[in-house]
This record gives C-alpha cells, structure tokens and sequence, in this order.
C-alpha cells in the first residue's frame, strides 16, 4: 500500500517529499477540486515544476479536477491536455462529460476515478472502465465488505481509500449540498430533535470501526491509502503522520483485533492534537 497525499505549494510539496511520501495531487486555482476551498497552485508551470521534482525523487505527481461543471468543461479539457503533455501522471475526475471529453480528443493519461463519482458496484465500474479509468477512489460511506467487488476486479483497475477515521463524509459527498466548513460546523456532523422526542443524527461509522476496515482494506489489497488536502496544512500533516503510523502497524502482520486495538491507542494520541488545532481557530 501506498502513501498518497494532496498538496497546494511548493511548501507542503517539499515538507511531504521529506517525510517519506511516494504519490502526490494538487489542484490548480481556476480549476474548482475541493468542496473545502483547499489551496491550489496558480498556474500550470507551478505544476509541471513541482511534478519534475516528484519524478526526480522517484514519486507521481496526480491533478485533481473533480469539481468541474458545465461551463468550464472545455477550459478544463485544455488545461489536462497540457498537463499530460508536460508529463504529469494522471487526473482525478469525478464527471462522465469530462471522461467523455477527453477520450474524444485522444488525451492520454492515467485516469483516477474520484470517491465523488460515487461508483458504487462493478456494473458502473465497468462503464467507466470502458473510458480507460485505471484507478478508483472507493466511496468512504461504504464498508469493505461492499467494495470488495469494486477491489478485487477483474480488469486490473487499482483502488485507493482515504484515511477514513480522519476523513470521511455521512452523506454522499459527491451529491451533497450541506454546509461544510472544515469539518467544524457540518450539517451531516449534527444531532437533531425529532419531532416527538428523541434524537437524529446521519449514521457513520466509529473509530473502532473505522481502524478495522482499514485493516481489511490492506488485506483486500487496496494499493494506495490518501490523506486529503486540508484548508490548514497543519491539519494535513497531523492526518499524514497518522497514517504512516498506521501502515507501519498494517506492514507489521498484525491480526484484526490486535491491529485495531494499537490503531485505537494511535488515535487517540492524534486525538489530542487535532483537539488543539480546532481551539486555535
């Protein structure tokens, strides 16, 4: 399994390279491709420099453009076929217009289908399969055991998860409308009076859950684990620090039940600085 992380400067770019990670993504500042308002780079040449200094450290270099709409499909599509030409590794992408735009034009890249595509089964991945999509983002609201499918296909279409305890959305994050705010004020995060008593809140998983299915991830052979971009870097960080705590315990052969509880005890200690982070705001 793989370390993937998202970056938006030449700061994180080099903090990143440092700590040990092997896959990057960026996004670029006119090109929408985060809900959060992450920080992108300001132009293609920042890009193409930062993907030369991936490939010099032995890395790939990945643009996210999945929050593109209608009117700036064509821009969009102009700005990829650049970037591939100059050598970045793949897109990430979310829409079908957009897959279908640039297979059309003959654009050549690794095509990564982003967890806000929300591809549920085998019979939609094999759809987008026939648009040369080589990788998979797995929606975080499903469990192992409904990927599995998804994971273990038959056409050599390898699968990433985010570090779900750390992030994950309730509702389907591709279709939603919520509020968001850093993870600070989300509607889906909420509890609500039901009318006639008692309490509603949007079901998720627990953190104990959460550091099981990664173990069952690893073992299903997922090939890459990602820590997404963040408005704050230093939120960023914490989770990739984590995370790399965490895939030294799933590389130590632990069992389920052993690696869940020692992932437990590594969550909680992250606990207490994310816990920090938030009262600073």
């Amino acid at each position: 399994m793989k370390m993937q992380v998202g970056i938006g400067s030449f700061r994180e770019l080099d903090y990143f390279l440092a700590a040990g990670a092997g896959e990057f993504y960026c996004g670029l500042d006119k090109i929408p491709s985060h809900v959060e308002g992450a920080c992108n780079f300001g132009s293609l040449d920042d890009i193409l420099t930062a993907a030369r200094l991936v490939h010099a450290a032995g890395g790939k270099m990945f643009f996210a453009a999945n929050e593109v709409h209608a009117s700036l499909l064509e821009e969009t599509g102009c700005v990829i076929r650049e970037l591939a030409n100059g050598g970045i590794d793949g897109v990430i992408i979310k829409d079908l217009a957009l897959l279908d735009l640039l297979k059309r034009r003959g654009i050549k890249t690794a095509y990564i289908l982003s967890t806000l595509s929300c591809c549920m089964n085998a019979a939609t991945l094999a759809v987008y399969r026939g648009y040369g999509v080589k990788r998979l983002a797995l929606p975080e609201q499903l469990n192992p055991a409904e990927t599995r499918e998804l994971v273990c296909n038959s056409w050599g279409i390898v699968s990433e998860v985010f570090l779900k305890a750390r992030e994950c959305c309730r509702n389907f994050n591709g279709l939603c409308f919520l509020d968001c705010h850093g993870k600070q004020s989300n509607t889906c995060g909420k509890s609500f009076r039901r009318e006639g008593g008692g309490v509603f809140r949007m079901p998720g998983f627990s953190p104990e859950e959460h550091m099981a299915q990664l173990h069952d991830y690893y073992h299903m052979g997922v090939g890459v684990l990602k820590v997404g971009r963040s408005p704050r870097p230093e939120t960023s960080r914490l989770v990739f620090k984590e995370a790399l705590l965490l895939l030294d315990l799933l590389k130590s052969g632990l069992g389920r039940k052993a690696f869940t509880g020692e992932a437990l005890r590594v969550h909680t200690v992250f606990d207490k600085a994310y816990r920090h982070l938030i009262e600073r705001v």
